[in-house]
């Protein structure tokens, strides 16, 4: 039997890549060799209606379940970067896709690190209880090697991604409004909003009005009020909250992405499969997922201004290139070889 681990698994961009991997295990061959271990708060797939168990989210929890099972399962999967608590005799594997944890050492007495460095202290304690991590860039690669937490033999590069809502639809991208951006994310502080802002105000004050489309929540008001402020000036920034991309991912014509960290830029390929452009940062984990249509410096404002601008104005900008590919097939094979 073959454990999935997912307890700390229930919300963003990891509950969606848990959905996919329990629908295309289950989907496959070797359904009844997969066990899940989830977190309460996780919206349970509704094919899946044996083998799992739901646990508190609970790290005392996790480590009694493991003392009680540890005999029983002959490979582990960990996915949500930390390594299992107690040792098993088979094989185990730890999917690692926060960056954050892996740049707090280096942050680590920046105020604004300090949870994400007690997390990493957790996941170095029980780091010899995983054979390997599997990771989805070349860059996450290097970090876990800089922070010391295995050598480069022990770190697979194996992506896996749910496109399936992406891959087919849309408008072709001459068809599309010529001035519609679109920036699907949460609000933390490494997805750069106030830089973006910023640069939509620089582009206000210079008189251009391109639409920004946004998901900013109640977790963020400043922002909200910010936004406020410049519509009420003649910016036309719409902030959905929340919503599902897809539709605006098939009629908007380009994809802004001013993030200063992603262990795997999933929006970049989503957004090039769907037939828009990219503006992205000028970063190493753009790279590892896609050739974009253009880069700015994501610390400048008017940087990013300038190309929006050159986007809305240069019609021989380059459809992006997805340069990953979904392996989640070769994920599988791996747990049950």
């Amino acid at each position: 039997m073959i454990l999935i681990d997912a307890v700390f698994i229930n919300k963003g961009g990891g509950a969606v890549l848990l959905q996919y991997l329990i629908d295309t295990m289950l989907a496959g061959p070797h359904k009844d060799k997969f066990f899940f271990l989830l977190d309460p708060r996780f919206e349970r797939p509704a094919a899946l209606t044996a083998n799992y168990e739901v646990i508190p989210n609970k790290i005392s929890e996790r480590i009694k379940y493991y003392k009680q099972n540890k005999g029983k399962y002959q490979t582990l999967f960990c996915f949500a970067n930390t390594p299992p608590p107690v040792r098993i005799k088979g094989k185990a594997y730890t999917y690692f896709h926060n960056q954050k944890l892996l740049e707090a050492p280096g942050k680590k007495f920046r105020k604004m690190f300090w949870s994400q460095y007690v997390k990493y202290l957790y996941v170095k304690l029980y780091n010899r209880n995983t054979d390997k991590y599997i990771v989805q860039t070349p860059h996450m690669v290097e970090m876990l090697v800089d922070v010391g937490l295995k050598k480069d033999a022990d770190c697979l590069t194996i992506p896996f991604y749910d496109n399936r809502k992406y891959i087919s639809g849309g408008k072709p991208f001459a068809e599309r409004a010529k001035d519609e951006f679109v920036f699907i994310s949460n609000p933390s502080p490494q997805k750069n909003y106030p830089n973006l802002l910023n640069a939509w105000e620089h582009l206000l004050n210079n008189g251009h009005t391109p639409v920004l489309h946004v998901t900013i929540d109640d977790t963020a008001p400043a922002f909200i009020e910010r936004v406020r402020q410049l519509n009420e000036r003649g910016a036309r920034i719409v902030n959905h909250v929340y919503l599902d991309p897809r539709e605006l991912y098939f009629n908007c014509p380009y994809l802004i992405f001013p993030s200063l960290m992603e262990s795997f830029g999933l929006p970049l390929i989503e957004a090039a499969e769907s037939g828009m452009k990219i503006l992205a940062s000028d970063l190493p984990f753009v790279y590892d997922v896609v050739k974009p249509s253009l880069t700015f410096d994501q610390g400048s404002p008017t940087a990013i201004a300038d190309a929006v601008l050159r986007a809305m104005t240069d019609p021989a900008l380059p459809m992006p290139q997805v340069v990953t590919k979904n392996e989640i097939n070769e994920l599988i094979t791996l747990l049950v070889a």
